[in-house]
């Protein structure tokens, strides 16, 4: 007996070609094996044949977007959206595409509603902090890697990524005046045990700032 896992699925969906999880493991597989159009091809049967399925139309999506459909994309994401609208797979999918457009904003909203659902997922927090412009909107990327650092404490990739957001914010706003209420906690931060992992131009860097707004 073949231990290949595609062969038991297809022989499974042979018994039952109207059963929707068989059809998803089988398309997820040939996506995971780089194979995006056999994995369209398999959704649109399925799709034809049974009618709706939001988790293959997401499914469907995400196999549009890899394989360079967008536009494809959009369409049966909205599609999946219509069916199940508090879907965080589904809302994730749509962020993804909207990202890849370069529609910073409304991936952006995409990762807000998942939030309603889950608000401790570190994962979500930190896309949202990947969208923001650290110059544009420095205190709002801060509070975002704050809560990414709350819940991952020992990343050493959040914690250079914050304090370099500081360092940034800081450097531009050097009046003391115009320091944010986040200050203390940039100087907690700086005991951190990751702070001796950091290169020694990032410790010199935060130590000159902290040298200047502690005088």
């Amino acid at each position: 007996m073949s231990l290949d896992p595609m062969y038991h699925l297809v022989k499974a969906l042979e018994l039952e070609p109207q059963n929707p999880e068989i059809t998803h493991l089988q398309a997820k597989l040939l996506l995971d094996q780089g194979k995006e159009h056999s994995a369209v091809a398999l959704i649109q049967s399925f799709l034809t044949k049974f009618g709706d399925n939001p988790d293959l139309h997401n499914l469907l999506a995400l196999a549009y977007l890899r394989a360079g459909g967008i536009e494809q994309a959009e369409e049966s994401i909205n599609l999946a959206l219509g069916h199940s609208p508090r879907s965080k797979a589904i809302l994730y999918t749509a962020f993804l595409i909207k990202k890849a457009k370069g529609d910073r904003f409304s991936a952006y909203h995409f990762l807000e509603r998942i939030l309603r659902y889950d608000d401790q997922s570190f994962e979500i927090y930190w896309e949202m902090s990947q969208l923001i412009d650290h110059k544009a909107e420095a205190q709002k990327k801060i509070n975002l890697l704050e809560i990414c650092y709350t819940l991952n404490p020992k990343n050493l990739n959040i914690f250079k990524e914050l304090m370099t957001c500081y360092c940034d914010w800081f450097e531009v706003n050097p009046q003391k005046s115009d320091l944010p209420p986040s200050t203390k906690t940039f100087l907690d931060h700086s005991n951190s045990p990751l702070f001796a992992k950091l290169s020694s131009g990032s410790q010199k860097r935060i130590m000159s700032i902290l040298n200047y707004i502690t005088q």
